[in-house]
């Protein structure tokens, strides 16, 4: 009985072990060797490229000579793989469509490779690397409002050379050109430093924006010797070092004109000045070096606005008129005549003759579309193929018609190129046709005096690096 008992106990504690055993689950195991030889050493490969002076941020404005110039350089990491890249454009703030209205030409290594709305900018693969220059400018007969803002993101993309799809590499860089423009609509227009008797100095500023501005508490400076006076644009000029207009009004119309007179009877200088014009956070938006003036003598922007610097008669809020006499005083060549008649009938402005009595009929400017032209470049691609043409955009030439008046028993000298001699004239007046071909591609600064005989009142913006 004592037996049974023990094998009852027995069976009894051997079972729940049994079953304990048989319910576990599956056990892990891991296993960890190292090993290591002597002299072998092992790299990973890197595609890798660097891209200088990555950011740009500047007011432009429509003025003739308003654009912004910039250079970047793209270079391959020492040791990098052999790879190829794309150029493509990423709006991020684009107010009043501001950034399709700005123009840029993009040149790689000296060689143009876009010309057309900065919205559009793109390059197809390359393995050509070096300087990419970019020229950014608002057309003159381009209105947007003051302060109208384009964020854009310039997106340089690179992929190994042997693979002709990006999307088909699983090497890839990329770098980023950061663009941020300013629309600058309000500019210096007129400066009438020395006056006759009974009349007062000004300073004029033009609107070429496409909304209404007002310019209380904006500043305008002058140079007194070494010292920079500030005059403050208010209601009136009764308070000291402020500068007001007749009517009291601080407002600018859309493309229009208010003459601002200065607090201080004698503030600018009629030996020659500098003139700036500040907005309300002390930000430089335009400035203006003239010459020594003749009393009675203003020195305008002409056309308004937009174009070059001489000096005519005054006019304090109204438009500026310039006559060829002007323009030839003020010693502008026959390109440069040319280049004013294209900014007149851009702006349908008013350019009288040498009489000064009859203003020259300037028909506005017709724009022919050119066919596309096409630019092949050779690519070296490993393994790949070359890619295709590039197509660019096209060209568009202007043709400007200017009907010259004659004056009777002289000999005149034809608007257009330097080439061209004085003809004799009939005794009755005869109305000469001169046809012009303007190429609407960015031109190059005006020189000064000293660089190509250009006067230096004919300069524009000259606030900004």
């Amino acid at each position: 009985m004592k037996k049974k008992l023990n094998k009852i106990i027995f069976f009894a504690l051997i079972l729940p072990l049994t079953l304990g055993v048989f319910g576990v689950g599956p056990t892990n195991a891991y296993y960890n060797d190292t090993e290591s030889s002597s002299g072998n050493i092992f790299s990973a490969a890197f595609l890798d490229f660097i891209l200088t002076n990555n950011s740009l941020n500047k007011l432009i404005g429509p003025e003739a000579l308003g654009e912004i110039s910039h250079a970047s350089v793209i270079m391959p990491e020492d040791g990098s793989l052999p790879m190829q890249y794309d150029l493509s454009n990423n709006i991020l703030k684009n107010d009043f469509d501001f950034c399709s209205k700005l123009t840029v030409e993009a040149k790689l290594n000296g060689l143009s490779k876009y010309a057309g709305p900065l919205s559009g900018l793109a390059y197809s693969a390359t393995t050509e690397f070096g300087t990419w220059e970019f020229r950014f400018d608002l057309p003159p007969n381009v209105s947007v409002p003051n302060g109208a803002q384009c964020d854009t993101s310039v997106i340089f993309s690179a992929w190994r050379a042997d693979i002709a799809n990006q999307a088909d590499s699983s090497w890839h860089d990329e770098e980023t050109l950061n663009i941020s423009f300013t629309a600058r609509m309000i500019v210096l227009n007129e400066i009438f430093a020395n006056p006759k008797t009974g009349d007062k100095e000004f300073i004029e500023l033009y609107n070429n924006g496409s909304t209404d501005v007002d310019v209380v508490g904006w500043k305008l400076s002058e140079i007194s010797g070494s010292t920079e006076k500030f005059y403050t644009i208010s209601a009136t000029t009764e308070l000291p070092k402020t500068a007001a207009s007749q009517s009291g009004s601080t407002v600018i119309p859309a493309n229009g004109y208010l003459a601002f007179y200065l607090s201080d009877s004698t503030a600018l200088n009629n030996s020659g000045d500098t003139v700036k014009l500040y907005d309300s956070t002390t930000t430089l938006l335009d400035s203006h070096t003239y010459p020594a003036v003749s009393a009675g003598k203003s020195v305008v922007r002409y056309p308004d606005g937009i174009g070059y610097w001489v000096d005519p008669e005054p006019t304090p809020g109204t438009t500026n008129i310039v006559s060829l006499e002007d323009l030839r005083v003020a010693g502008f060549d026959d390109a440069m005549i040319a280049q004013v008649l294209e900014l007149v009938a851009l702006k349908n402005a008013t350019l009288l003759s040498d009489s000064e009595e009859n203003p020259i009929e300037v028909v506005p400017v017709v724009q022919e579309i050119l066919p596309p032209v096409e630019e092949k470049e050779t690519v070296t691609a490993v393994g790949g193929t070359p890619p295709e043409a590039v197509v660019l955009e096209p060209t568009i030439e202007s043709t400007l018609v200017v009907e010259e008046i004659v004056i009777p028993e002289e000999s005149v000298t034809a608007v257009g190129p330097a080439t061209a001699g004085p003809e004799a004239v009939e005794p009755a007046p005869v109305v000469e046709t001169e046809s012009i071909i303007v190429s609407e591609s960015i031109s190059e600064p005006v020189p000064a005096v000293g660089n190509s005989g250009v006067p230096a009142f004919a300069r524009g913006y000259d606030g900004r690096s």
